[in-house]
């Protein structure tokens, strides 16, 4: 933990417009030694918080002999962590519970920060203010696939919920890239819309509502390891309805129900997606997922001195098969990030949608959307694929078939780069 409280301080918090407080959570007291090296990690202020026994610990409405066979089931067809008591009760936690912990009350918003992980570039902007003078809810930086045996009622139980609460669903809510078309497509009611090649769909309530009874959620989620968002929301009748719903129905002990899946249909489900924002440009990194923005400097490489370093470097060190390797990689990645590499960040670019289906095991044998889920989510032009490009081709070459995008997914902003592309375009 104390790695990942330097890396935030240095990258952002320990500027002195920051400075903003840290608060730890732990179902047990914490020991003397954790917070003599926290608080010389930062010179914010901490607050070490034991986390109420009633938000960790089963419930009394979970059958305890229920929940035993499934922790014994799932851990065995290898769900992770499935069998581990604990992990429950923190994805319980972080569902929904955490925003009403009393030490959080008199915070606005929160960053997740987790033991283990890694910022990469150096982060010029307060955060907070971003998301205060923009009126936003929830910040993400990673769309992933998630494991679908983790929660196999999860979106039976989502569904119950709207039927009886649709007064809830904000008018400006964009679920439609959550959902996928059903294996059994008689299902569908005749006539029912469908989201277009751009991911929109012109319709009303009604009709969104009536797509959604019918379709199947395609089990991607916002990687809530790095989340910023809002206090307010996540304490908001809509949210605390919602969550209240899952947990009574057990999701949590029967089943493996994560909080990534269920803030990101929360989110999905009662904000509009204006207040949703994709930090594109913090570099982080989780176990085996990593977002790398593109970073340049201002020093300015043309690709024709790129191409000369390239050809001088492969006769650097002739004799020596690895070094050449290495001097063809570090070449590469200038080629790659149209320049330099400074110190802003201390990582390779990756491209967007690089960490789709890490986090699904090769004996998940669910459906896999169409695309990719941060294209789903972006949708119009990060959508388009390339006029020549072929999905049974790219499959008998040996590759996944998910290529093929105009977008490659290295660009810098993916708000700001589609304008430019489109504009370009119409030149």
């Amino acid at each position: 933990m104390v790695d990942s409280i330097i890396q935030l301080e240095a990258r952002f918090n320990s500027r002195l417009t920051h400075r903003y407080d840290w608060v730890f959570f732990n179902d047990e007291e914490f020991s003397p030694e954790f917070m003599w090296a926290v608080a010389n990690a930062t010179s914010s202020q901490c607050f070490f918080e034991t986390i109420n026994k009633k938000h960790w610990s089963v419930p009394s409405w979970i059958d305890p002999n229920r929940f035993d066979v499934s922790r014994h089931f799932m851990g065995s067809i290898g769900v992770g962590k499935a069998w581990l008591q604990s992990y429950r009760h923190m994805c319980r936690w972080n569902a929904g519970l955490f925003a009403l912990e009393d030490r959080l009350a008199q915070y606005d918003f929160f960053w997740r920060v987790e033991p283990g992980v890694k910022f990469s570039c150096n982060i010029n902007y307060d955060v907070f203010r971003f998301m205060r003078d923009n009126d936003l809810a929830y910040g993400f930086n990673m769309v992933i696939l998630d494991d679908a045996r983790s929660f196999p009622s999860l979106w039976d139980k989502t569904k119950a919920f709207v039927k009886s609460n649709s007064e809830l669903i904000h008018p400006d809510a964009d679920f439609d890239w959550l959902l996928q078309k059903p294996l059994n497509e008689e299902s569908m009611p005749h006539g029912s819309k469908q989201p277009g090649n751009d991911g929109s769909v012109d319709d009303d309530t009604e009709d969104r509502l009536d797509r959604l009874y019918h379709m199947e959620y395609n089990n991607c989620q916002f990687y809530s390891n790095f989340e910023i968002g809002s206090l307010g929301f996540f304490r908001s009748e809509e949210h605390i309805s919602y969550f209240r719903h899952l947990d009574r129905a057990g999701g949590f002990y029967y089943e493996r129900f994560g909080d990534a899946p269920i803030h990101t249909i929360s989110v999905s489900l009662f904000l509009p997606k204006s207040r949703t924002w994709y930090f594109r440009d913090i570099g982080y990194a989780h176990g085996l997922c990593e977002q790398c923005p593109p970073h340049k400097t201002d020093l300015g490489v043309e690709p024709e001195q790129v191409s000369a370093f390239t050809t001088s470097g492969s006769v650097l060190d002739s004799g020596s098969l690895d070094p050449h390797r290495r001097w063809e990689a570090m070449s590469h990645d200038f080629i790659r990030q149209r320049g330099i590499p400074g110190l802003a960040c201390g990582c390779t670019v990756s491209a967007i949608d690089n960490n789709n289906a890490k986090l699904v095991p090769y004996e998940s044998k669910q459906k896999k959307p169409e695309h990719p889920c941060v294209r789903l989510f972006l949708g119009g032009q990060w959508l388009e694929k390339k006029p020549d490009w072929n999905h049974e081709e790219e499959i008998a070459a040996g590759r996944d078939g998910s290529g093929g995008y105009l977008l490659d997914g290295l660009e810098s902003n993916p708000f700001l780069d589609i304008d430019a592309n489109a504009d370009a375009r119409q030149d």
